[in-house]
């Protein structure tokens, strides 16, 4: 690993200063430089730290791409006397809530690196803090909209690390060029039957993909009738209106034209080597993707924003003080916390996470001319996630409570050949009362 750390330690210098570059990143310190695995970690997240060394724990899902420890790393680089010691979670979004629960509760934890959907959660519950962003008015408004502290301008629940919206990604035959932007209705209607031209994440095998069916399908359901969830997040209890708008979907399954995947991941490797022609799917994955198909003539993949998407992505939350831990401790230890999260939040922190293909919350990456050279879908990433709507509101229950609703009703509905019941919006509406 000594090489791939001498290239850490060339941008942490750059970055300690306030810049970055693009370029730099992208062809130094992206996921192909380590073969697509994530970073062996650093010595300073799992040995203890020296006397006197401050050790910060952050509470984080797995980090796939890499791009979260290179951050880690180069913090830990230029800050020697306060370093971060990443605790990785290894599983899906709802068992990540459980564990960040329980580690906020105990005060385990002084970041907890959230899913935007958790936070409501996490806040009623006082687990976490209230925090002033560094420039947030540099922030995409959607991505600070859902921390935002009601009645407290200016004051927020975390700080948007990266964001995420469901992208269209579409092979073009001869490196042909796309008209208008389909909906995913008018995909999925004009594809073959038994062709399974389109992926999409529609068969939830676990936990951890229960989130990626709920998102699918909401946006599926959007597409078709608009008003189904509102850009404020008011979802509709039209029973009607959800049969109506889930019909295409569960028809398009049935005609075999939908190639199912449990995951993101398997969603790529169906695309890629089975040629499909249409998948949604997240930005970061576009770096997955191989560059030609080997067996066939080279057909360009093209990345574009669906009509209307789901917005997702994490947050960094100050974890609040814990009765266990004495409260001149704690503000010591809260005040190097908000330096570590402004740091992983900031432009130039914000330019590293671009290039490893993660959309930025941060306006000033998106008029980058490098990252434009490099990511020829940037701007198509930025009109997603502004266009995006978020989950449902309100959110004062779990939000996982609602997610189960959909899951099991969908599911039934759109494999099982049992039709949307009553039940099915009398649930959505006790989970988000």
């Amino acid at each position: 690993m000594p090489d791939q750390y001498s290239r850490r330690s060339f941008l942490a210098g750059v970055l300690a200063c306030g810049t970055v570059s693009a370029s730099a990143s992208y062809l130094l310190l992206g996921p192909d430089a380590e073969g697509g695995r994530t970073p062996e970690p650093t010595p300073s997240a799992s040995a203890p730290p020296p006397p006197g060394v401050i050790e910060l724990r952050v509470a984080t899902g797995q980090d796939a791409i890499g791009a979260r420890q290179l951050l880690f790393d180069m913090w830990n680089m230029a800050n020697p006397g306060v370093q971060v010691r990443p605790y990785r979670i290894d599983s899906g979004t709802s068992d990540e809530r459980t564990v960040m629960l329980e580690l906020a509760r105990l005060g385990q934890a002084d970041v907890v690196n959230l899913d935007v959907i958790h936070i409501p959660e996490f806040a009623r519950k006082e687990l976490i803090t209230p925090i002033t962003l560094l420039n947030s008015a540099d922030f995409l408004e959607s991505t600070r909209r859902p921390s935002e502290v009601a009645n407290d301008p200016g004051k927020f629940w975390a700080a948007p690390f990266n964001t995420d919206v469901g992208m269209l990604f579409q092979r073009l035959p001869g490196g042909g060029r796309a008209g208008t932007e389909p909906s995913l209705s008018d995909v999925i209607d004009g594809v073959a039957d038994r062709s399974g031209d389109f992926v999409g994440q529609l068969r939830p095998t676990s936990s951890a993909s229960d989130e990626a069916f709920v998102i699918n399908v909401l946006e599926h359901a959007i597409a078709v009738e608009d008003t189904i969830l509102s850009p404020d997040g008011t979802i509709s209890f039209d029973l009607g209106l959800w049969r109506k708008a889930l019909g295409p979907l569960q028809r398009a399954l049935a005609a075999g034209r939908i190639t199912s995947t449990a995951t993101e991941d398997e969603s790529v490797a169906q695309f890629d080597s089975g040629n499909r022609r249409y998948m949604r799917n997240w930005p970061t994955r576009f770096r997955q993707l191989r560059p030609a198909n080997p067996a066939g003539p080279d057909r360009e993949v093209r990345v574009g924003p669906l009509p209307v998407g789901i917005l997702g992505g994490q947050s960094l939350a100050l974890v609040a003080r814990s009765e266990a831990t004495p409260a001149a401790v704690y503000d010591v230890r809260a005040a190097h916390a908000l330096r570590v999260i402004n740091f992983l939040t900031d432009v130039p922190a914000q330019m590293i996470l671009a290039t490893h293909g993660w959309a930025p919350t941060r306006i000033k990456p998106y008029s980058d001319p490098t990252l434009n050279r490099l990511i020829p879908h940037i701007q198509a990433m930025r009109d997603a996630v502004e266009k995006a709507r978020p989950r449902p509101r309100p959110l004062r229950q779990e939000y996982v409570k609602f997610s189960d609703v959909v899951r099991r009703h969908a599911f039934a509905y759109l494999h099982q050949g049992k039709e949307l019941p009553p039940a099915f919006v009398t649930e959505m509406k006790a989970a988000l009362s």
